[in-house]
């Protein structure tokens, strides 16, 4: 018959080993925005706008909206870790702009060229972007401590308001979520877009977002932001 001491042993080394396993897990990519700031209210009930310095123009009093992404390139470590290059704080990405994306899986989307369009214009503020070491605070980014937070302005110029009704989020060029929430910019309208990104690599990195939608009359309006370079921490 066992003694307790030995009993007891055995439970100890079994905790520890439970507690060993559940370190080693590594957390899923995480989707695109488990948080958003409230819908945006009509422009009239809104407190008095007040222009922030950075982008003539830019005012606080617009809608905004918030997107928490992760770069998909999870964290690598033991036998497959490289020894990482080390970058001075607040080097730019290079080349510059970006060269063509990874090749991704059939059907996975990729980035494209920022677009130049009379319909509207999209403002990064602010430009390039500077490392933050904020943390971002979703299950994604519990393991990449590096962050960088920017706002995306989106600027209709046209006389019909656009309804977006997706957005395709990339970082260094790969693919990493897909936002269904509904955004609708007003004629002569402006939406801002807070964007958080967060990664396990102290590097220069850059960023890009696809928005999807229709214009009032039905007609597909497919935007590329402008590329966002993330400097080195």
């Amino acid at each position: 018959m066992s003694s307790p001491r030995v009993i007891a042993s055995f439970l100890v080394m079994a905790a520890t080993a439970s507690v060993i396993a559940s370190c080693s897990e590594q957390p899923l990519p995480t989707a695109a925005t488990p948080f958003t700031l409230p819908q945006a209210d009509p422009p009239g009930t809104l407190p008095q706008a007040v222009p922030q310095s950075g982008v003539p123009g830019f005012a606080t009093g617009v809608p905004r909206f918030v997107d928490m992404l992760a770069d998909p390139l999870a964290p690598v470590s033991g036998a497959r870790a490289t020894t990482p290059i080390a970058y001075a704080p607040g080097a730019p990405p290079d080349p510059w702009p970006p060269g063509p994306p990874p090749k991704a899986q059939p059907g996975v989307p990729v980035p494209t060229e920022p677009t130049a369009s009379p319909q509207m214009h999209i403002v990064i503020d602010p430009d390039p972007v500077m490392h933050s070491g904020v943390a971002v605070p979703i299950a994604g980014c519990e393991n990449n401590p590096y962050t960088w937070y920017y706002s995306q302005m989106l600027v209709n110029d046209s006389g019909l308001s656009i309804t977006f009704t997706s957005r395709e989020n990339f970082f260094d060029g790969r693919y990493s979520s897909t936002n269904p929430q509904v955004v609708t910019i007003p004629a002569k309208g402006t939406v801002t877009l807070d964007t958080r990104w967060c990664s396990a690599y102290a590097k220069p990195h850059y960023a890009q977002t696809r928005f999807k939608g229709r214009d009032q009359k039905g007609q597909a309006v497919v935007i590329s932001a402008p590329w966002a370079a993330l400097l080195a921490p």
